[in-house]
Parts: structure tokens; C-alpha cells; sequence
């Protein structure tokens, strides 16, 4: 799993169309199609379901895209810090700030295992 899978899972449930986020992503259709599904294996849920017609996201599908959302928005901070935009708060302060703290996303065990614990209940 890696930032750009994650980006291109965001995209797909963005515009509902693999075709469209391939466009977003500068990406080819396939391209995109083949990295969505191999991070559903790697996670080992499905994310989208998809037919000729439509697209949507799983119910692990939306969890799994609150998570990318956050961890895609704290990659962004970390690189704005590294180019030398710092917000205003974090110099203010010489600390991280309240948003990036709040958009900490948890171990991805953990999510694994919350996953895993809605498909299967305890027995």
C-alpha cells in the first residue's frame, strides 16, 4: 500500500467513474483499475463495487477512504513542511498543529482488524 494507491481509491470514490479519476490521476483507465484492485487485496476487502454501468463504494470502502483522506492530508502537511510552507499555527506555536494531530490515522492493524471484526462478528 502507498500513497498513490490511496490517491487513486480517493479519486475513484470522488467521481464515482474509474474513467474519470484515471483522467484526474493523468493516469490510463487500466492503470488506475489495477492499483484500486491491488490494494483491495492487500487490504483484503473490497472497496468498490463495480459493474458495466455503475460504481460504489463498500461499506469497508467508505471506512477505508475516511482513513485515506486523513493520511493523504497529513502526506500534504508533511510535504508543505518540508517545502517550507508552515502554517501559521505550527510556527506560532513551534509544534504540530491541532488539525494534523486530529487527522492521525491509526496503525493499518488496526484498521485491518476493524475491518475484519464488522465481516466477521465475534463467534
Amino acid at each position: 500500500m502507498n500513497l498513490r494507491d490511496l490517491r487513486y481509491f480517493v479519486a475513484v470514490a470522488d467521481s464515482l467513474s474509474f474513467s474519470r479519476a484515471a483522467e484526474r490521476c493523468a493516469v490510463t483507465q487500466s492503470t488506475l483499475s489495477i492499483q484500486v484492485r491491488k490494494l483491495e487485496d492487500y487490504l483484503g476487502v473490497r472497496l468498490v463495487a463495480r459493474d458495466r454501468a455503475h460504481v460504489s463504494i463498500t461499506l469497508e470502502g467508505r471506512e477505508v477512504l475516511r482513513l485515506a483522506r486523513s493520511v493523504l492530508a497529513s502526506a500534504d502537511e508533511i510535504v508543505a513542511l518540508r517545502r517550507g510552507h508552515l502554517p501559521e499555527q505550527l510556527v506560532a506555536t513551534g509544534g504540530v498543529s491541532r488539525g494534523a494531530a486530529q487527522r492521525r490515522a491509526p496503525e493499518p492493524v488496526t484498521l485491518i482488524e476493524r475491518i475484519n471484526k464488522r465481516r466477521a462478528p465475534r463467534v
